[in-house]
């Protein structure tokens, strides 16, 4: 009975936010050891973890792992149960910021830094453009990695226009081990040391923020996240936006209105689907409604839309 109460303590610290770094190692030693094969867990397989999960930490722990044929008796091993399921849900969650280091490319980081009063702009291999603020220093890849994009600033302030990529998601590494992470979309990001905020706002699409224990939450346009990282707290509120544009250039209609979908956060059918084939080539502002922006794409093809106001969706056909 003692392993079970001791992988149960462990849990409990773990989901609190209280264990040590050596215990938090232990946690995610096993988690790591899972994940990469399924991002959906079955109610079938979320047993099968919980199982393996417990075995797992008791092995960590040196304890006697019990034997596999046991069953679930008492109450005790239920609250297991349900610490073992919360770290599953947190760590689920997690994978969708956490940047995954077997995923980095090994490749050579290339430094950008500005002086007082200067500014630059970086381009980066997949078409994604960085403007660094005066004194601000950034590190990044001289190429990618197949499946993950992933940059580091290091101090100051830069506004992050991302190539949309539903295959590679970007992640931005922060001072304070914070992370960001998106898939195609604009935002600023203000890092300095001296300052005892982080402050992260978004101008189009999502951006999801968070540290390796959790997920902050997920930004849509117009928001912003601001980090106290003295007291480990974080408090989201709106912001106003600043114009940003929307370039469309050697893509389809399908490519064009994915990416209209991702940074109005709204979703768009096609019907035929075939219509997605069509060339675009057309320059937007994040200020225009996506209406408005839809109107124009329907006059040029000779097409209509419908809308559903209430579930922020788009029809869009023959006429």
């Amino acid at each position: 009975m003692e392993d079970k109460n001791l992988a149960e303590d462990l849990l409990k610290k773990y989901s609190d936010a209280k264990a040590t770094p050596k215990e938090i190692e232990q946690v995610e030693n096993w988690y790591n050891s899972y994940e990469g094969k399924s991002k959906t867990l079955s109610q079938n397989q979320k047993a099968v973890i919980k199982r393996k999960m417990l075995i797992a930490l008791q092995q960590h722990i040196r304890q006697k792992p019990e034997p596999k044929t046991a069953f679930i008796r008492n109450t005790s091993f239920l609250q297991i149960a349900a610490s073992i399921l919360l770290v599953c849900s947190i760590g689920l969650a997690w994978w969708k910021i956490a940047p995954h280091p077997q995923q980095k490319a090994q490749t050579t980081l290339l430094l950008a830094s500005t002086q007082v009063n200067e500014k630059k702009i970086i381009t980066l291999t997949d078409g994604s453009e960085i403007t660094l603020s005066p004194s601000s220093r950034l590190s990044y890849p001289a190429k990618f990695a197949t499946s993950i994009r992933e940059i580091t600033l290091e101090e100051g302030e830069a506004f992050f226009k991302i190539a949309h990529d539903e295959k590679r998601p970007f992640n931005v590494q922060l001072p304070g081990k914070i992370y960001t992470k998106v898939l195609g979309t604009s935002f600023t990001i203000r890092a300095f040391k001296a300052s005892n905020a982080l402050n992260i706002s978004v101008s189009t699409g999502k951006v999801a923020v968070g540290n390796k224990s959790q997920v902050f939450g997920t930004l849509i346009k117009g928001q912003q996240i601001t980090y106290d990282k003295n007291k480990g707290t974080a408090v989201i509120s709106q912001t106003p936006v600043p114009d940003t544009r929307i370039v469309f250039e050697g893509i389809n209609l399908h490519q064009a209105l994915q990416q209209l979908a991702y940074i109005y956060s709204i979703k768009i059918e096609l019907n035929p689907a075939s219509l997605g084939n069509l060339g675009c080539t057309a320059t937007f502002h994040s200020k225009q409604k996506p209406e408005e922006i839809l109107n124009i794409i329907c006059s040029l093809y000779n097409l209509k839309y419908d809308s559903n106001p209430v579930h922020q969706s788009f029809k869009i056909y023959k006429q």
